[in-house]
């Protein structure tokens, strides 16, 4: 399957990214693969994720949510012709198999009339006068850039997902990791960014994602899926508290209160 992603801004495209890693990262932070400008889109915000001949998009416990087609998601499949939201940005999916050629325009890349008036259902509709002016070149060019937020490591994320309660109430303050197997053992990982990569680099790795006082864990690459507590970790972001045990690419950790 060839699919790609066609990143618009008030209907005007600002970019094209072609989906050809199993995993294809969205956010605000220099280092994604599809970098968006966006003060409402995390530094690690969702990701497209290609399995075979399937596509779905997973949200990274982002702050604004993504949204499929206007509706909010935190794990879907996705097809041809989709709109996915992040801020104030929309994804436009494409596959090249139903295409007649590269994206020129919104409007020039489907192939029939059907589809392009699916295309326009997808489409935000035209503003109303209350709505804020159409915003210029220059907001547009920003939008491309790629500047660095030094308070941003490796990502970021965090949409609301059910947290524990009682005992598993988290104070606000530093989580921490202990290595507890793995050629790092003993050694103590501070939890203190947005997001914390943790396992093999390159190989099996997780993402620790800190939101306010609550943490949450979502699989990033790799063909094993980590375990939190000796349960695989399914599609999407997980509540993490002290206590919980994770492994990743061959290394655990137990995740302890701040000292």
């Amino acid at each position: 399957m060839s699919a790609r992603v066609v990143l618009s801004f008030d209907e005007t495209i600002v970019g094209e990214i072609e989906l050809a890693k199993p995993v294809t990262v969205v956010g605000r932070h220099p280092d994604c693969d599809v970098v968006v400008d966006d003060a409402a889109v995390s530094g690690r915000h969702m990701l497209f994720r290609l399995v075979n001949t399937t596509v779905y998009v997973e949200d990274l416990a982002s702050t604004n949510g993504t949204k499929v087609n206007g509706l909010t998601t935190t794990h879907q499949v996705v097809h041809h012709l989709d709109t996915i939201e992040v801020g104030r940005h929309k994804l436009h999916l494409f596959e090249d198999s139903l295409l007649a050629g590269r994206v020129n325009g919104l409007e020039s890349t489907v192939l029939t009339d059907f589809e392009r008036t699916m295309m326009a259902a997808h489409l935000a509709p035209a503003p109303v006068a209350q709505a804020p002016a159409r915003r210029g070149d220059e907001d547009l060019s920003r939008t491309l850039a790629m500047r660095r937020d030094p308070s941003i490591q490796l990502g970021a994320s965090g949409e609301s997902v059910a947290v524990r309660t009682d005992k598993h109430a988290i104070a606000a303050a530093t989580l921490a990791l202990r290595v507890v197997r793995g050629p790092a053992r003993g050694e103590t990982i501070a939890l203190d960014r947005a997001n914390t990569m943790i396992g093999n680099t390159g190989t099996e790795t997780a993402l620790v994602v800190r939101r306010g006082p609550a943490y949450y864990i979502a699989r990033f690459a790799g063909q094993r899926a980590p375990r939190l507590n000796r349960t695989e970790l399914g599609p999407g972001t997980h509540p993490i508290v002290p206590g919980d045990m994770i492994d990743v690419g061959g290394m655990s950790y137990e995740v302890i209160p701040p000292a």
